[in-house]
């Protein structure tokens, strides 16, 4: 199968101008992708992450350090956001998240609380955390979830159970945010990556797995690209898509279509 390459990453406008943008896990992969996109459309960005503030971050951008998994941090980190940017976030993307590789039967219980309170209730934490701000200031917004295939298929080559429960949780609270939150003009979306070239898919301890995984599994023959994450992800967090919550978007490159 002939490789597709990915298309040029590159802005296409200031639709995010004047918006006040709040990214988990933006010190790297999808996450930072994502933070340079909206700051180059022109949002205001301030960008969370649990590690001291990394290299690479866009020059305009804000940093807050802070463990989604902590309620209290959160709260903070929120508050510190919200000072920096001016205002609470009117854009909230969730891509703070963890990959672990363990069989169910081998797996402990705190392999299991490990994933899912990162990936999970860090997802609820910080989501809660800025609809309860945005409401306060009668301010609409935009919510995305990174959630994964992993929510919606098993694989028994990589076994991650609690990685695919803690997505597919992603998934039904995604659903239950947009209803509930629809009546404060807050949408939330969601987006399932495939296989990204991340500093997490790299984590793998078999590439040449991997990359036969390409061969008979995405359609379009090779690794997403983080960059392709992160315009889908500010689509949805964009005016172009005002219609649009509760909607589940892959970006996988066909494999679930298949």
């Amino acid at each position: 199968m002939g490789s597709l390459e990915a298309e040029p990453a590159g802005a296409t406008g200031a639709r995010m101008r004047g918006r006040r943008c709040l990214v988990t896990g933006g010190a790297s992969g999808i996450g930072l992708a994502t933070a340079t996109r909206l700051g180059a459309e022109g949002g205001s960005v301030a960008v969370l992450d649990r590690v001291d503030q990394p290299a690479g971050l866009p020059e305009t951008s804000f940093y807050v350090r802070c463990d989604v998994r902590d309620e209290t941090e959160v709260e903070r980190a929120v508050s510190e956001a919200s000072a920096m940017l001016g205002g609470p976030p009117d854009v909230l993307v969730n891509s703070a998240g963890i990959y672990r590789v363990r069989a169910l039967v081998e797996m402990t219980a705190n392999d299991w609380h490990e994933v899912l309170e990162t990936n999970l209730t860090g997802t609820f934490l910080m989501s809660r955390a800025v609809a309860r701000a945005l409401i306060d200031a009668r301010t609409p917004g935009a919510v995305v979830n990174l959630a994964s295939t992993a929510a919606l298929a098993g694989d028994p080559l990589e076994p991650s159970g609690h990685y695919a429960a803690s997505k597919g949780g992603v998934l039904a609270m995604t659903r239950q945010m947009a209803a509930e939150w629809a009546g404060h003009a807050i949408r939330v979306n969601a987006v399932c990556p495939g296989v990204i070239d991340t500093p997490m898919l790299r984590l793998t301890d078999d590439p040449a797995g991997a990359a036969r995984y390409l061969e008979w599994a995405v359609p379009l023959g090779r690794l997403g690209a983080a960059h392709e994450v992160a315009a889908t992800i500010v689509f949805l967090a964009s005016p172009d898509a005002s219609y649009v919550t509760g909607a589940v978007v892959p970006v996988d490159g066909g494999a679930t279509a298949i």
